[in-house]
């Protein structure tokens, strides 16, 4: 394979990224990460999560137990966040994206099998 055969790999893949933002899956996901960002009390909680996401992952890299207190925070800001209508949309929203996503690397896959398969040579 050349240098203009990859290049054509990636305007492909370029024109694909360019079909998947016009779907409604991603139209859905944008609108619901904008909501949450326009939620100040959401903003905060996700920013505790992800902080105490992080001193969590720095004890169990070092395979140190971490603190009950930071686990029983850590689950009592998740549990709020489970209950906001905006959260759960975004969950949605991310579970249908990814969703898409997984076809189209499905798709991909048959389209490589297919290609192992086949002796013939295309034009390009």
């Amino acid at each position: 394979m050349d240098v203009a055969d990859r290049d054509r790999i990636m305007e492909k893949a370029t024109e694909v990224g360019r079909m998947i933002s016009q779907t409604a899956e991603y139209a859905y996901l944008r609108s619901a990460m904008r909501d949450i960002e326009g939620d100040e009390e959401a903003k905060k909680r996700l920013d505790s999560i992800r902080e105490l996401q992080e001193k969590l992952y720095g004890f169990l890299e070092k395979e140190e137990e971490p603190p009950a207190d930071l686990r029983d925070d850590l689950a009592r800001i998740s549990e709020e966040m489970q209950t906001s209508a905006r959260y759960q949309a975004l969950i949605s929203a991310q579970a249908n994206f990814d969703k898409l996503v997984e076809k189209v690397n499905l798709a991909i896959a048959e389209g490589v099998k297919a290609g192992e398969g086949s002796r013939i040579i295309l034009p390009t």
